[in-house]
């Protein structure tokens, strides 16, 4: 296997461009008004439940593939791959069905978005749904490329995708089939165009370049007994992506109940916070697969320094990049936004952010390697008890018994990152020489 640091920058272009696409959506959301922001950031916030869900079954599929990779099991790869394709496309139709038929449910009851931002969310939503299905297939066929030792070309089907996307944006016409667009509207089907475009290049390079052997289960395959483990896996790696973005949830509820002005700082505050995360995501996502294969080749030791080192690196990029953000905040938000208290907003969330990037940092490296090691089930029960049950409570209490708003909802997520990546390095750091993974 390649390096830690060639294998993983393609993986931080990759993240890269969908940051810089990121900003150019909201800048277009913000002319449009404040409230479509918040309409859309919240839109994600719910429809990142189901990514993550997504990008947890990918982990647990690519960390599998990748252990009989590395153990030479090319045979059983292809099998698991084949099985892998048909729990996503199960769980792909599972999740239209919620949303085409529980969407106003979903925008009015569950994140609280009524008239003109319920409005947006409900625009946006329609078109936006499609994307999501195209986006979970690609996510099964980035944990193959993945765990095949390839990670240049997920980079070149999210370069297309993005390009697409910014294309469509200033290419798309005001009004499709005789039917005006509205602003949101046309950000949707940008989106819609990019990923389905990707969705077709990612299986074009499936079938005709890359050429992995895959064989497609019966009814009994899926549940032969070399299938189980995955799926147990699986559980265990989408429970803590899942406890995550079901409190964005929740706390996206709490920031609807404050008003428009707290919605929107939200979206870009978070956009604009992105940015630091970026390398120890790559290296987090690049070390999972290292550390798969490097399980399968019994290299245990090896694995345990190179994640060590891979924290190190990002806690000191990490929260550095987070205080330049915060420094150029005042110039970066008026890309967005020129209201005041959206603005002000915005720069105290950015403050607190800081010092919730010190935890994030840890996390990005240390959570993707303790499921490959094999302590899923520990990474999954810890988020799921620290998310919900620490941070959730708190930023009700400090958001609005305590009357810190913005700033009390920002601080509980800053201590859900600190909390678990403390927990995450102790167990990490704790493991014993020689201990199998």
């Amino acid at each position: 296997m390649k390096s830690l640091t060639r294998f993983s920058w393609p993986i931080l272009v990759e993240l890269i461009l969908s940051f810089a696409v990121n900003m150019l959506l909201f800048t277009l959301l913000g002319r449009i008004a404040d409230a479509a922001s918040g309409a859309v950031g919240s839109v994600n916030s719910l429809f990142s439940l189901f990514n993550m869900m997504f990008l947890g079954l990918s982990q647990a599929g690519g960390i599998m593939i990748a252990r009989l990779v590395g153990s030479g099991s090319e045979e059983k790869a292809a099998r698991l791959r084949g099985s892998l394709l048909a729990l996503f496309s199960l769980c792909i139709v599972l999740v239209l069905l919620a949303v085409v038929y529980g969407r106003n449910f979903l925008t009015g009851q569950v994140l609280g978005l009524h008239d003109q931002t319920g409005d947006f969310a409900a625009d946006y939503c329609r078109v936006a749904q499609w994307s999501l299905a195209a986006n979970a297939l690609a996510q099964y066929f980035t944990a193959v490329f993945r765990s095949a030792g390839n990670s240049l070309v997920p980079l070149l089907v999210a370069l297309v995708n993005h390009s697409v996307c910014f294309c469509c944006l200033w290419l798309l016409p005001g009004n499709l089939a005789g039917e005006a667009l509205s602003g949101v509207q046309r950000v949707a089907l940008s989106q819609l165009s990019g990923s389905l475009t990707a969705l077709l290049a990612s299986s074009a390079a499936f079938i005709y370049w890359l050429k992995l052997p895959i064989k497609l289960p019966d009814r009994a395959a899926l549940f032969a007994p070399e299938i189980r483990p995955v799926l147990t896996l699986a559980a265990m790696v989408v429970l803590e992506p899942f406890s995550y973005s079901l409190a964005q949830v929740f706390i996206s509820r709490m920031f609807a109940e404050l008003g428009p002005v707290a919605l929107a700082a939200k979206a870009y505050a978070g956009t604009l916070a992105a940015v630091p995360s970026l390398p120890g995501i790559a290296l987090g996502w690049g070390a999972q697969v290292q550390v798969s294969y490097l399980a399968g080749a019994g290299k245990t030791e090896d694995a345990k320094w190179l994640v060590l080192r891979s924290c190190l690196l990002t806690i000191l990029l990490g929260p550095a990049g987070a205080c330049l953000v915060y420094w150029f905040s005042p110039e970066l938000v008026k890309f967005f936004s020129a209201d005041p208290a959206v603005i002000e907003a915005v720069r105290t969330m950015l403050a607190i952010y800081i010092l919730l990037e010190v935890g994030r940092s840890l996390n990005t490296n240390l959570a993707p390697s303790l499921k490959a090691r094999g302590d899923a089930k520990y990474v999954a029960r810890t988020s799921f008890v620290v998310m919900l049950f620490i941070c959730v409570p708190l930023a009700y209490i400090l958001g609005f018994h305590a009357g810190m708003g913005v700033a009390g909802l920002a601080l509980a997520l800053a201590a859900d990152e600190l909390l678990r990546g403390v927990i995450n390095l102790r167990r990490w750091w704790c493991a014993e020489p020689g201990r199998p993974f």
